[in-house]
């Protein structure tokens, strides 16, 4: 079989497309098709492991509506004491990389995943299909080259997006800035610099990463930095030229100096929950509208949008796919012994819905709960005629803040919110309280240094920004008569002031900040220990 190096060389344009990004082109009962022969043989390989069996119990599920009887829903508690010590005998293959994120604070420092060398490879062949979508304009346009080069901007192993970006190093003749193996011994501030400083001369075709991390560069530039740092080895023509080019272009144009100028990148991708909330900044500065992904450490990369930039369409080989509708969570929630019942990918409808998974390729996660939410928007996309259901990432499932069962706020609805006020802000966390039988969203803030405004002005804009962005805010407080919005600003450098107090206590990367919705009492202790407001 041709790598895709030779393919790239030979132009064999429909060939790499087929190969990649055919999957948009499958009739449900094709993708259908694919899902039970996988799920098929993923069964009967985890009936030969010790795990499988714990999970499945004794008598081995011989069909799909079986094994979704008999097989209980899982979370990752119930592989604490296998894979977070990462014992290998006990799973069906052999893992040829072990990879983790985040754990959860006081029950287990991190979520180890083993990945048999099909899922590694796999991974792979995703991140190249998303970097092609990610630079196509039509059907069957690839314009990734050999030696492309990929700015450096994920975390070191064995984090997931390590082994991501590993992985693609060896499937892909690709280039990270900076180097692999050096920039894996950085820190990642100063590999992103260095990054910057070998992008100035070498270019920058590629990025995948967060969202943020993309908008702050561009405001460096903005401000007159690069988010680099000049150094005398970087006075190179290539270079010289390069800065020269982008500041005629921004003089031309009357405003600072953007990426874009400096570059002409060819495709960006990006994933979470502010994601849709930064593209039109990302296309401000750089040029181009990012393609928005779904990956989890636990999944591999699951879905992506296509060149339209509309839903996501999931992937067919890579996990079994259920789903919780909405309806059955809400009876879970009523009652927490019931157990939800699924829908599997063809008998989708219009809605909300918690994903549901199970490894292929001799995994061991099984009809696993990883805690999304995604939302069918549409049964299919018109405009590309992909006859699949598309999705949009809805929020964790732990995360939607429920006011009063009226207004039901996500990430991305106070992510929008705060954009959309045009206040200078640097971070923000939101939490559900419950004072006097009534429940109230309790944002704070910590505001950049040149907001102008009183606590009590922030907050006013803040609510009406929300009462655009998610009505039933406003439904609430007509129906029941109060304010639900409770604010405060922190102190400026609270945000960092708290990563910096993590590292001191020996946290691990993914723990130096905390999450923006629903943070635990002590982690918003520490935010906010030096506060200017009482609580």
């Amino acid at each position: 079989m041709s790598t895709l190096s030779t393919l790239i060389k030979q132009g064999r344009k429909e060939e790499i497309w087929t190969k990649y990004c055919g999957f948009l082109d499958l009739t449900m009962d094709e993708f259908m098709e694919i899902q039970e022969r996988l799920i098929l043989e993923q069964i009967d390989v985890l009936g030969k492991s010790m795990m499988g069996r714990m999970i499945m119990g004794d008598v081995i599920p011989t069909s799909i509506d079986e094994f979704r009887e008999v097989v209980p829903l899982t979370t990752y508690k119930d592989y604490i004491g296998y894979l977070d010590i990462q014992r290998e005998d006990v799973l069906p293959r052999k893992p040829y990389a072990w990879c983790h994120t985040s754990g959860r604070t006081g029950e287990y420092k991190f979520k180890w995943v083993p990945y048999t060398k099909k899922m590694y490879d796999r991974l792979a062949e995703v991140v190249v299909g998303a970097m092609i979508l990610s630079s196509a304009n039509k059907k069957g346009d690839i314009n990734l080259e050999n030696k492309d080069t990929i700015l450096l901007t994920t975390a070191p192993p064995p984090y997931f997006s390590a082994i991501i970006t590993r992985t693609t190093h060896e499937h892909a003749d690709v280039r990270f800035l900076p180097d692999l193996d050096e920039g894996e011994k950085m820190g990642y501030v100063e590999r992103v610099q260095s990054g910057f400083k070998e992008a100035m001369i070498k270019g920058l075709d590629y990025f995948y990463g967060i969202s943020s991390v993309l908008v702050r560069i561009g405001e460096q530039f903005e401000q007159g930095g690069t988010g680099a740092g000049l150094s005398k080895d970087m006075l190179k023509p290539s270079f010289i030229w390069r800065m020269g080019k982008g500041f005629l272009k921004a003089k031309l144009k009357g405003r600072p100096m953007r990426p874009m100028d400096i570059w002409n990148i060819k495709g960006i991708m990006t994933g979470g929950a502010d994601t849709a909330v930064y593209s039109n900044r990302i296309k401000d500065y750089w040029g181009r509208v990012p393609v928005e992904g779904y990956a989890c450490t636990e999944g591999g990369l699951m879905a992506i949008q296509a060149w339209n930039l509309e839903g996501m369409t999931f992937y067919p080989e890579n996990d079994f796919l259920e789903f919780i509708p909405n309806a059955e969570l809400k009876k879970e929630e009523a009652d927490p012994t019931y157990t939800p019942k699924t829908v599997l990918f063809n008998e989708l409808d219009l809605g909300v819905y918690e994903l549901i998974f199970t490894n292929f390729h001799g995994g061991i996660l099984t009809r696993y709960r990883v805690g999304d939410l995604f939302e069918v928007t549409s049964m299919r996309d018109d405009e590309l005629d992909i006859n699949l259901p598309q999705m949009k990432y809805y929020a964790r499932s732990s995360d939607v803040i429920n006011l009063a069962n009226m207004a039901f706020l996500t990430e991305k609805d106070i992510w929008f919110a705060m954009e959309k006020t045009g206040l200078d802000y640097n971070e923000w966390i939101a939490r559900k309280v419950i004072s006097d039988d009534k429940t109230y969203l309790h944002l704070y803030v910590e505001a950049g240094s040149n907001h102008g405004l009183t606590e009590e002005e922030f907050r006013i804009k803040i609510k009406q920004s929300l009462q655009k962005v998610n009505s039933g805010v406003q439904d609430l407080e007509d129906m029941l008569g109060y304010d639900p919005l409770k604010f405060n600003l922190l102190n400026p450098g609270a945000f960092q002031s708290y990563m910096e107090y993590q590292k001191s206590q020996g946290a691990d990367l993914a723990h130096t900040k905390p999450p923006h919705m629903n943070p635990t009492k002590e982690q918003l202790g520490v935010l906010i220990k030096e506060k200017k407001f009482k609580s």
